[in-house]
């Protein structure tokens, strides 16, 4: 990174770390941020450019020497950033933003082509990774639950639902995550709620009625419950370590954590599921309601 940060943008980089997918490093006393850009690079400008129209400018791109915003290194693209939060301080209520865009994405496709992907990823496994193995399926399972339900709902999607959501709300969430183009998509307004409560739940202690009482606090209507309920039962958190096992040769063991919740994260969804229904036509899903269970 070191050669990348000095060969293109005539930088020394000093006290470089890892974090927030990227590489976070000092250079004559300014703060910067270099990451590679994953999405396609007009979209992720397009992020960048609303970013500044909402009065965010948190991360301002650095050109590189040749004038361009996007660095072609090794037929992989990167960004550089100047940052301009305190990137480790914990995000406030106060500072999340809410900035409507247009949009026509959608889950049910992604989530469908991700399912065949692995299906197809689990008869290339060896018998070495007996985690995935006995565990995979009941993930494809719940991942099968919640395309059904978006399928039912996308349909009745407009332009208003759609605003800048994150592509993961890691818990704790920092100021340097959350204001990071790199990590911001258009997408379906309940995205963020949902994939903070997965992570808030996988990754801390806090007790089943603190989660109850976060989503049921969301004034929603039918089509966004339902939607918001099909984001939950979807297990981006398995998925994501998954990807990291087969891809980035993490220790399996790993998924162990998220295994052995598993039955509490569905008491969590059954208790969830009776509330919403009392409120909203949700869609019906039988062994969900078997799940639920006083709080505990």
């Amino acid at each position: 990174m070191e050669n990348i940060i000095h060969h293109y943008y005539n930088l020394l980089s000093e006290e470089m770390k890892t974090r927030y997918g990227g590489f976070l490093f000092y250079a004559n006393d300014e703060k910067y941020f270099l990451t590679e850009v994953k999405q396609k690079p007009e979209e992720l400008l397009r992020i960048y450019n609303i970013l500044l129209r909402n009065g965010i400018g948190n991360y301002i791109i650095v050109n590189n020497k040749e004038g361009s915003q996007i660095t072609k290194h090794d037929n992989v693209n990167y960004i550089l950033y100047r940052v301009r939060c305190e990137d480790d301080g914990l995000i406030t209520r106060r500072e999340l933003f809410n900035i409507k865009e247009k949009s026509n994405n959608t889950w049910s496709k992604t989530w469908g082509d991700r399912i065949d992907y692995y299906e197809i990823q689990i008869n290339e496994i060896g018998q070495d990774k007996g985690v995935i193995l006995k565990s995979i399926n009941y993930y494809i399972g719940l991942a099968e639950n919640a395309i059904a339900i978006a399928t039912k709902y996308e349909k009745e999607l407009s332009e208003e639902d759609y605003s800048l959501q994150h592509y993961r709300m890691n818990v704790p969430i920092y100021r340097g995550e959350y204001y990071n183009p790199n990590n911001i998509l258009i997408d379906i307004n309940v995205r963020d709620i949902a994939e903070y409560v997965k992570s808030s739940f996988f990754n801390t202690s806090k007790n089943m009625e603190d989660y109850l009482d976060y989503v049921l606090s969301f004034n929603l209507d039918n089509k966004k419950a339902n939607l918001l309920f099909a984001r939950l039962l979807y297990p981006t958190h398995y998925f994501d370590l998954f990807d990291e096992v087969i891809f980035n040769e993490k220790e399996e063991d790993e998924l162990i954590p998220i295994i052995r919740e598993s039955i509490k994260y569905e008491e969590f969804l059954g208790n969830l599921y009776l509330q919403l229904s009392q409120k909203y036509q949700m869609t019906y899903i039988s062994w969900i309601k078997k799940r639920a269970r006083a709080p505990h």
